[in-house]
């Protein structure tokens, strides 16, 4: 079960984003209320047709007046009703768009270390289920916990006028709905938040085993893959159910309630009729106030009715709230600043510096990997860093990245800690998006022409791939590069380098894939790069290393540096 303080953070996200939809969730609770007292006239109009007709002996012309009257309420009303569901719905849609927007703004605080380290179901499943868990909340539950003590006021109120007796056993009967609604609630909020942990785990589960189903099939282990997923969601299946069977429950014994209460109106209303109660204001009802109270009885329970049915939105909205706050809330290893702040800062920087101060790497701050080491470089110079696999080259490019955070020690570009200046990195697998080549392109350079792109291609010797298709720089690529080598994906990552050149750029390995003629395509490249930025790479290539102005060689204890 969730700590109460992640459950307060839960808390918290709600009520900002209520804050910023105040006006609309307010302008919502004033339509319903308009709503109510139309439909206090309709049910008026219709008490005082019938006790015209049957008692008074009234024709239904000389009843025209009434009926319009009654006519005109039920239209408005639903007029009013259809208007108050539109801002609540308009109140949802922006508080959601609002969450969605805090999320990825989020997930473009943090590396891409980070995000490799998250399931992507896990990913996706917050951002689309857990976000629209919310709409519920908004769009029902907010308006509806005012409408379920404003309405029934001005019900209590009107029946008051009439009968204070019956008013006061409404008041008397009104509180007993909200209590079993408390109790019920209070279990549905611990089973939605298991709720919410395990569909997370099951959306990450899954769509980690549809990712590698040929790695599954090459170790013939579908029939385990198969019987693991049977059994998470036999897990999710039941926690599902348990979730309707406390829905259905709390529904039922809010439903007897309400019955209970209503039928004693009906009883005391009778015998008052009747003549067999004559004491207090018994003797006063008519068939018009009687059938007016009776009519109203209902609608003042309603809107309580409606609250206990929507205290499962809440309870939801609550569960997703908590696992959102808590995600945002996690202390950040980047604090990156908005994207025009770093361009800015790139294109200021004519001559860039980075320096390392006692610099001590590692991916826990308890055991440093690597370290100390104390470099400097600025524009125009490269710093090739080589040693055996699992030394600390890939951790030094993390770090420099402002990826990982140093375990100890000063890491400072142009005079700033890492993250506030633009770099770019290419790592051993390049990332592809699901687009065009030019959207692939221009993706770190929205600015890039197609002549650019197309001379960062013919440097790269990818030309001839995009030539001969009908589309060119239009053709289609998915995100796992289908139809290119990892050679000519590596070539195309390191070409969104090329239109857009940072002050530090990092790469790894950037020739380990490559046939000789792509090698000598990205040496070219690199030689050209290097005089624009600060170079480091980690590589073993003897022609890669044949262009560092200083060199690091890591071995499995320390770390030896040479220039």
């Amino acid at each position: 079960m969730h700590d109460k303080s992640l459950i307060n953070a839960g808390r918290l996200l709600l009520k900002n984003l209520t804050q910023q939809q105040h006006s609309r969730l307010y302008l919502a609770v004033l339509l319903g209320v308009l709503a109510s007292i139309a439909m206090i006239v309709q049910w008026y109009a219709l008490a005082r047709l019938t006790y015209a007709v049957l008692i008074q002996q009234q024709s239904l012309v000389e009843q025209s007046l009434i009926i319009g009257l009654m006519v005109l309420a039920l239209i408005l009303r639903s007029v009013l009703v259809r208007a108050q569901e539109h801002y609540a719905q308009l109140a949802s849609l922006h508080a959601r768009e609002a969450l969605r927007n805090q999320i990825l703004f989020k997930w473009r605080q943090i590396s891409a270390l980070q995000h490799s380290q998250r399931s992507p179901g896990s990913a996706a499943s917050q951002l689309i289920e857990d976000v629209e868990a919310m709409d519920g909340y908004f769009a029902r539950f907010w308006p509806q916990q005012l409408l379920a003590v404003l309405t029934p006021l001005i019900i209590a109120f009107v029946v008051f006028y009439y009968n204070w007796l019956a008013a006061l056993f409404l008041l008397l009967a009104a509180p007993l709905i909200p209590l079993f609604m408390v109790l019920v609630g209070m279990g549905a909020e611990s089973i939605n938040q298991r709720f919410f942990n395990q569909r997370q785990r099951l959306a990450g589960h899954f769509l980690d085993r549809v990712k590698h189903l040929t790695t599954l099939k090459l170790f013939a282990a579908e029939s385990a893959a198969l019987t693991e997923v049977n059994l998470r969601s036999e897990d999710y299946r039941q926690m599902v159910m348990k979730t309707l069977k406390l829905a259905f429950l709390s529904s039922a014994v809010l439903e007897f309630f309400t019955s209970v209460a209503i039928a004693a109106i009906a009883i005391y209303i009778g015998f008052a009729l009747f003549g067999a109660i004559s004491w207090g204001p018994s003797a006063d009802i008519t068939l018009f106030s009687g059938l007016f109270i009776l009519l109203l009885a209902p609608e003042f329970f309603q809107p309580l009715r409606n609250l206990s049915q929507f205290y499962h939105d809440r309870a939801a909205a609550l569960a997703a709230a908590t696992q959102i706050a808590t995600y945002l809330d996690q202390s950040d290893t980047t604090k990156n600043l908005p994207a025009g702040d770093i361009s800015e800062q790139q294109s200021n920087s004519a001559l860039s510096k980075l320096v390392t101060t006692d610099l001590s790497i590692g991916y826990n701050a308890n055991e440093k990997l690597q370290g100390p080491l104390n470099f400097e470089l600025t524009t125009g110079l490269c710093l090739v860093i080589s040693g055996p696999s699992g030394s600390g080259k890939t951790t030094l490019l993390h770090t420099l990245a402002g990826y990982l955070p140093p375990v100890s020690g000063e890491l400072l570009l142009n005079n700033q800690p890492i993250t506030k200046t633009a770099i770019r990195y290419l790592p051993q697998k390049p990332w592809i998006i699901n687009g065009s080549w030019s959207d692939n392109l221009s993706v770190l350079a929205p600015q890039a022409t197609e002549q650019a792109m197309q001379k960062a291609l013919i440097q790269l010797g990818l030309e001839p791939l995009i030539s001969n298709r009908d589309n060119g720089l239009d053709s289609k690529l998915n995100e796992h590069g289908e139809g290119l080598s990892g050679g000519q994906l590596q070539r195309l990552a390191l070409a969104r380098v090329i239109l857009s050149p940072a002050p530090l750029v990092l790469l790894d390995e950037p020739t380990a894939s490559l046939d000789a003629e792509s090698r000598q395509y990205v040496l070219a490249v690199l030689a050209e790069l290097k005089s624009q930025c600060i170079l480091v790479i980690s590589s073993h290539d003897p022609e890669v290393l044949a262009l560092a102005d200083q060199q690091l060689h890591f071995k499995f204890k320390g770390a030896d540096s040479s220039c």
